[in-house]
């Protein structure tokens, strides 16, 4: 049987919650082998929680995946120029993410499957819990495609409904057309939503534990993940004038966002049998050391009189007092010299402790505030929209300070540093001057957008690298290397693809001139 198409999903609920999670959690599913009806919130929460390896900032998320592949393409977390290496893309950690989406979207078809069961009266009273799912599905499918490019999805998923295994092999659908459907498709359940916002279920705040049960969070997070898609593909390629359109739609008739701290679009790690707070530091132990790039644009006590206010609780200085990042300029055998220093002579910063390493109750991003404002400033400064990109840039600014200060204050730590935020008429003021200091307004909006993915959200980081260009970093050949020698543009399908849906894999391979190659960009790209 091909694992990642056949694997019933209770299967993966029971194993899950083996590793994490307690009987009062397990209660809010409802487990597919079990003989009782189906319950359609039960669904929702179930597809939920088959993602929870890639929506927390958890262990394996953050070690295998977002700061040891992410983090360096997108240089949001300093790490080793090692020969051969630089590059490199785990294939067993690759068939991790790809596996665990499509665990994820046979639950959603199960769910589907359910609520196309139930009759006119109850699909009016459950639609809101599979709307509500498809959002989530499509924030993980749009992760999916921006990894590797054209994927299964409309032929995926259904062997535990249909037991056909011979119709189960999917074949591979178009990144373009999965883009295009995504936007239409998060445009209808926005409308839909708000249509039915009268009517909120009940059940909804027991069984969701993304915005619990906050249903108005709902509609700002279906509009702001559009929001996203929509500007990924507005710059170029065959989709860039939809894009455009989606921009303005959304900008112009001031639809529901994300738009402040409390908004945040996030997940916590010890509420409803979790317990995920322990994992965060094992996620960033071996991966703790600063970028120099991300530094570069925090120090700037140089060029404008004083630091980023996030500088001091996003990083610790070394041993000499100063702030130094490991850089991609360094050479490797100077990397392994300083790296082997003792702590009392330690060259190179660390982020900070307090706020993220030993941060129990860290906070795991979706969407924030300023994300949607860094969106905002980009399509007014050029034109997609209509308003004020420099008052956009600011609040940019502004929420990104607050999110990095709230991750500092909600810790229980006092490892690292420990400050209060200043307030809100000095960041204001420091972002003014970021921006008047720039002479090319739309490369300062997205190199603040990159630092505020940072090290919380480096595949986003690297999507905006790939899109626009910026921020232009320094990527060395890795001349020793026997694939990757220099950045990739993607990421290979995992063996597991290749070698258990063969027929449609090899099809693939075809249509993309050959090759399964990583320098194939996604259409999107620059």
């Amino acid at each position: 049987m091909k694992k990642i198409y056949y694997l019933i999903i209770g299967l993966v609920l029971i194993a899950g919650f083996n590793n994490c999670s307690d009987d009062d959690y397990t209660s809010k599913y409802h487990n597919p082998e079990q003989t009782e009806t189906p319950s359609i919130e039960k669904l929702m929460t179930g597809v939920f929680y088959s993602a929870w390896e890639y929506t927390f900032n958890g262990y394996w998320r953050s070690y295998t995946w977002e700061n040891d592949v992410m983090g360096v393409y997108a240089q949001t977390i300093g790490f080793l120029n090692a020969p051969g290496t630089i590059y490199s893309a785990n294939d067993s950690y690759a068939n991790g993410r790809w596996e665990n989406f499509y665990n994820t979207l046979t639950q959603f078809r199960i769910m589907q499957n359910e609520y196309d069961k139930l009759d006119d009266a109850q699909k009016t009273s459950y639609k809101q819990f599979v709307n509500l799912a498809e959002i989530f599905v499509y924030d993980h499918l749009s992760q999916i495609v921006d990894t590797f490019g054209d994927a299964p999805f409309s032929k995926a998923g259904y062997l535990s409904i249909t037991n056909d295994v011979e119709g189960s092999y999917p074949a591979y659908d178009s990144q373009v057309d999965l883009y295009r459907m995504m936007l239409e498709r998060l445009g209808i359940i926005y409308t839909e939503l708000e249509d039915g916002k009268g009517s909120v279920s009940s059940l909804l705040t027991e069984q969701d534990f993304i915005n619990k049960g906050n249903y108005t969070l709902w509609l700002k997070y279906c509009n702001s993940l559009r929001l996203r898609l929509a500007t990924r593909v507005a710059s170029q390629g065959s989709l860039a004038a939809d894009g455009k359109l989606v921009i303005a739609e959304i900008l112009n008739n001031n639809y529901p966002v994300v738009s402040n701290l409390a908004e945040t679009i996030q997940v916590l790690p010890d509420e409803d049998g979790f317990n995920l707070g322990d994992q965060f530091r094992d996620g960033f132990k071996d991966h703790s050391r600063a970028s120099q790039e991300m530094l570069n644009v925090l120090h700037t006590v140089s060029t404008l009189g004083e630091d980023d206010p996030r500088l001091p609780i996003m990083y610790s200085k070394n041993a000499q007092g100063q702030y130094r990042g490991l850089s991609t300029s360094e050479t490797y055998a100077d990397q392994q010299v300083n790296i082997a220093l003792p702590e009392s002579l330690r060259v190179y910063s660390r982020i900070d402790s307090t706020t993220v390493i030993y941060n129990r109750r860290l906070k795991s991003p979706i969407v924030t505030a300023a994300e949607v404002d860094f969106l905002k400033a980009e399509a007014f400064q050029k034109g997609w929209a209509t308003g004020n990109a420099k008052e956009a840039f600011i609040d940019g600014m502004l929420h990104s300070t607050q999110f990095y200060f709230d991750q500092n204050a909600t810790s229980p730590s006092n490892d690292g540093t420990k400050m209060d935020i200043p307030d809100e008429s000095v960041i204001k003021a420091y972002a003014e001057k970021v921006w008047d200091a720039a002479t090319d307004k739309e490369v300062v909006i997205l190199t603040q957008k990159w630092l505020n993915f940072g090290y919380f959200q480096p595949f986003q980081a690297w999507n905006e690298i790939r899109r626009t260009g910026y921020p232009a970093f320094y990527y060395p050949e890795d001349a020793t290397a026997q694939l990757l020698k220099t950045l990739p543009n993607r990421v290979r399908y995992p063996a597991s693809e290749r070698n258990n849906n063969t027929e449609n894999y090899q099809a693939q391979v075809q249509a993309m001139g050959g090759t399964d190659d990583a320098y194939i960009k996604p259409f999107w790209a620059k």
